[in-house]
């Protein structure tokens, strides 16, 4: 009698695991993907960050730097949306109804921080002060510039 029942068990068994490994990893993913996005708010902050210290150490006058950027606000992304009724267009994926991805805006620069060598001298902050804001296409007033030390 025990050994109709064992198969029984074992695949009701597997059955339960199977679930419960699939419950537990649409959990897990979900929350990786959070995680990813905020890493990636912040590798975009860390890159700008480090390209701008790259480039301030090339110019004339400045030896140390460090560099501290703020951002608006975190990437935007955009769908496509039919433009008469304005609702999003969609396509068939293996888990039903998907927006149509179109691209993803980057956050804009708030302000920026920068401590460099001679960061006291008008003539630096001044050339500095016109590099960031034609690279950024900030205004100059978002800009802050002191001294290193």
């Amino acid at each position: 009698m025990l050994k109709k029942h064992k198969n029984k068990i074992i695949i009701s068994s597997l059955v339960v695991i199977g679930i419960l490994l699939i419950l537990f990893g649409s959990f897990s993913k979900n929350e990786s993907d959070v995680e990813e996005n905020e890493f990636n708010y912040e590798l975009y902050t860390n890159e700008l960050e480090e390209k701008i210290e790259r480039f301030l150490l090339s110019v004339s006058g400045i030896d140390n730097v460090n560099v501290i950027v703020t951002l608006d606000n975190s990437s935007e992304i955009v769908y496509a949306q039919n433009q008469s009724t304005l609702d999003f267009l969609t396509i068939n994926s293996g888990n039903g109804q998907s927006p149509v991805y179109v691209t993803e805006i980057y956050p804009c620069v708030r302000g920026i921080a920068i401590a460099c060598t001679n960061g006291d001298r008008d003539d630096v902050r001044a050339k500095i002060t016109k590099l960031i804001s034609a690279y950024l296409g900030i205004s100059s007033n978002r800009i802050e510039i002191v001294n290193f030390g």
